[in-house]
């Protein structure tokens, strides 16, 4: 029973721990940090799923996880021991079927949806030898987005064109090459497979828009490190101040999508985390890590 309520607490803590995350100022100075944090909770969260599931077959017996499979593989003739091993394979194993079959459905449809785009783009963009791999879509509506995948691109409007100087137009490449290189497609993938299991829930919903911000701020500190902060937001007031945009598609990452302003003020007024902002990261890493070794733990301590 120790178990089940310290695994129930563990769950309980991840589901209480999005909305101040998602809502922290401190983040805004350390993106990276807080992207850590989110794939933490989201690993604890699951982990903490499978212990729950672990207990309920094995606790009768006053075993954790680990040792009643261990007894299993020991004593298999075990009826008992038999009967505890097949409810927990069942149980786990259909934990197991509906997170992948969502990953997989999610993955899928992703990768349908660029696949679709790619060879729309092909049919529709030019190139230009002053932009090496980049594809240029004639349309007046201002907009630059990457497709990742295996195919990578990187899509400009000629909207966007007109719109940028030189130096504008430099750093909104090096944005969009950031999440090609860092893979943040990935970042968001386990949270877009539990989307499809939760549909428009909106703890979900808000963590899917924090972390979405934060790799937009990665990406912007990443181009940051080559190019002045100030032509990156130069281009992003442009962005916002064009009456004319086209929406980034499915399965992109658009350098104009997500909190315009806020990164533009961010990327005017480069600040140093304060003692209070990594004070705030040290004690959330802190949980974190406490969070994450207590079903680990679990997993092998007699109940």
């Amino acid at each position: 029973m120790s178990h089940l309520l310290h695994f129930a607490a563990v769950m309980a803590c991840c589901l209480a721990a999005v909305r101040p995350l998602a809502r922290a100022r401190w983040v805004r100075h350390m993106p990276r940090t807080a992207l850590m944090l989110w794939q933490t909770i989201g690993v604890t969260f699951e982990l903490s799923i499978l212990g729950l599931l672990g207990t309920m077959v094995f606790a009768p017996d006053n075993q954790g996880l680990v040792p009643g499979l261990a007894q299993i593989l020991s004593d298999p003739e075990a009826v008992s021991v038999r009967m505890s091993g097949l409810v927990f394979a069942g149980l786990t194993g259909l934990f197991v079927v509906v997170r992948l079959t969502a990953a997989a459905l999610s993955i899928r449809h992703t990768r349908l949806t660029r696949r679709r785009h790619r060879h729309l783009l092909d049919l529709v963009t030019g190139t230009d030898a002053s932009l090496p791999g980049v594809d240029i879509l004639d349309h007046p509506a201002a907009a630059a987005y990457c497709l990742p995948g295996t195919d990578e691109r990187i899509v400009i409007t000629t909207g966007a064109l007109q719109l940028l100087d030189h130096t504008q137009l430099t750093t909104v490449l090096a944005h969009e090459r950031a999440h090609l290189r860092q893979r943040h497609d990935l970042v968001v993938l386990p949270l877009e497979s539990w989307r499809r299991l939760l549909p428009k829930n909106p703890l979900l919903e808000e963590a899917i828009g924090a972390v979405h911000l934060l790799l937009e701020m990665s990406a912007d500190d990443a181009c940051r490190r080559r190019f002045p902060g100030t032509d990156l937001a130069a281009a992003l007031a442009r962005f916002s101040g064009s009456p004319h945009t086209l929406a980034t598609p499915a399965g992109g990452l658009g350098v104009a999508d997500t909190a315009v302003a806020a990164r533009a003020e961010r990327l005017l007024t480069p600040t140093r985390p304060g003692v209070r902002a990594r004070l705030s990261a040290l004690v959330l890493a802190t949980l974190a890590v406490i969070l994450l070794a207590t079903p680990l733990s679990l997993f092998v301590l007699p109940v």
